[in-house]
């Protein structure tokens, strides 16, 4: 009895916990298409990403590589939400940007 119990606590405990599978791109923009624009004015500001903080410079696609393939941009922008510092990006932009992310940051 104390097994049974056990067992049904143990295999359900933690549906609730269950991450959505996220909604599917209706949008699939690529960086010359649209999300190079959203960079530019979130992203490569003084003081931010134009290459004179030293925390990188995302002036070009370049520039911009090393955190699309390290995980820290989808890390930041997508899962965290806690870039841009210079303020919220539209519902439009980070559906943009998420579904960039989702399509492996396409160039062209």
């Amino acid at each position: 009895m104390v097994c049974a119990s056990w067992y049904v606590v143990f295999t359900t405990g933690c549906t609730s916990d269950m991450v959505a599978p996220p909604e599917p791109c209706e949008v699939v923009g690529t960086y010359d298409d649209g999300v190079r624009d959203i960079i530019q004015s979130s992203c490569n500001l003084s003081g931010c990403h134009d290459g004179s903080s030293g925390v990188g410079n995302y002036e070009s696609y370049e520039g911009i590589r090393g955190v699309l393939e390290n995980g820290k941009f989808r890390q930041t922008v997508i899962v965290e939400k806690t870039m841009p510092k210079s303020g919220e990006l539209t519902d439009e932009e980070f559906e943009l940007l998420r579904c960039w992310s989702g399509n492996g940051f396409p160039e062209n």
